[in-house]
């Protein structure tokens, strides 16, 4: 492929990425979701755990169907996926169409149109393809960067309803360069041959493979849901300032990833998996300790935990490549990525239930301390 076309695909999944990791920023609309409707933690997080949810499903779902034929027809039908579910969203009062619509339709979009320039962007720079990886990835972690200030900006302008309806025709009018430009990519002999003489032995079993990505989804998930709504309504830090630390969790979630995936082509899974689990326990003391009462250790605390979430979106895609063969990437990769769908579930549903009965953001961070502490002694035997 030619280094002009290399670019421009680079370049077109980065931005794709960015504009589809609007899901990540519902902590934002959280609030405005559970005063609009009557609702209480619990019921206000499952827009959110729903999307990704059918996000993790239907890229399971697209991995086993996605060929280079039907790959820009499938990306279409995504992306219009995604701008009915904004615009209907922002359209009614029910919050059940409102969870159909935020949560079927834009994750299910999400899901459809996510694995593409993911596997792309591996076969065009089969060389360095965690880096590059990483970098594409980047773009859906820093989407938060743009959209939590931008959202909080819009709904302060024009209402909540209507930032919605503005996210939706963004998704239209972007849709035909999105379909015409990031084209299907078919892997040279000379790639598919470098790909395999670089592919390494890992010792750990696919189940635990995903077992690891399911604990390591539900705290990440958990955390980036919560982060607005406990700075803001537990701690009672100032709304901009939570916005403005939102960007800051956005830029470490998107760093990690190029990082980790840099890291999983010099390291390997091993190293890498041990320093992001290390990273979360800080992040978990660092959070017992402070509970709201300095800004600032709220900032770095939630960094590493939106941090440590990218790191595990970069690595479960460079592992399952290392792991399996070119031919059977797009559905292993889907089938681990429905790990993400189930930490969704159980990261909302039980942090809902911890704020609702206990009200006291320490029961969260213990839980979380305890079950990265049984993981990282796991993880000191050899996989």
């Amino acid at each position: 492929m030619q280094l002009k076309r290399k670019i421009i695909y680079l370049i077109m999944s980065v931005w794709l990425m960015l504009m589809m990791g609007a899901v990540y920023t519902y902590s934002v609309f959280r609030p405005y979701v559970q005063a609009n409707f009557t609702l209480n933690t619990l019921q206000s997080g499952l827009p959110y755990m729903t999307s990704l949810f059918f996000y993790a499903l239907s890229m399971m779902i697209t991995g086993r169907i996605l060929k280079p034929k039907n790959t820009s027809f499938v990306m279409m039908i995504g992306l219009l996926f995604i701008a009915a579910g904004w615009l209907i969203a922002g359209s009614t009062s029910s919050f059940l169409v409102f969870l159909f619509s935020y949560g079927w339709l834009i994750g299910t979009g999400v899901g459809m149109v996510y694995g593409i320039p993911i596997r792309g962007i591996q076969d065009v720079y089969p060389e360095r393809k965690g880096f590059f990886m990483g970098i594409v990835l980047l773009g859906f972690g820093l989407s938060t960067l743009i959209v939590a200030p931008v959202s909080t900006l819009l709904i302060d302008r024009f209402g909540f309803s209507s930032t919605l309806h503005i996210y939706g025709y963004a998704f239209l009018v972007m849709l035909i360069p999105f379909v015409l430009l990031i084209r299907p990519v078919n892997p040279s002999t000379d790639t598919i041959t470098l790909i395999q003489e670089q592919k390494q032995h890992l010792s750990i079993s696919g189940l635990r493979l995903y077992l690891y990505f399911v604990f390591a989804t539900t705290i990440g998930l958990m955390m980036i849901g919560l982060s607005y709504y406990i700075g803001v309504t537990v701690y009672q830090f100032d709304t901009w300032r939570v916005a403005f630390s939102m960007s800051l969790f956005a830029i470490m979630n998107g760093i990690s990833r190029p990082i980790f995936g840099w890291l999983m082509d010099k390291k390997g899974f091993s190293f890498s998996m041990k320093l992001s689990l290390g990273l979360i326990m800080l992040a978990s003391i660092m959070s017992i300790i402070n509970r709201g009462t300095h800004l600032a250790l709220f900032m770095i605390s939630y960094s590493l935990f939106w941090f440590n979430l990218g790191a595990w979106l970069a690595m479960i895609p460079a592992a399952v490549r290392l792991k399996y063969d070119v031919i059977e990437y797009s559905k292993r990769y889907g089938l681990i990525f429905t790990g993400y769908g189930i930490g969704a579930i159980i990261g909302t549903l039980l942090s809902g239930f911890i704020m609702d009965v206990f009200g006291d953001t320490l029961y969260i961070y213990l839980m979380i301390l305890l079950i990265v502490s049984i993981l990282f002694v796991a993880s000191l035997k050899k996989v």
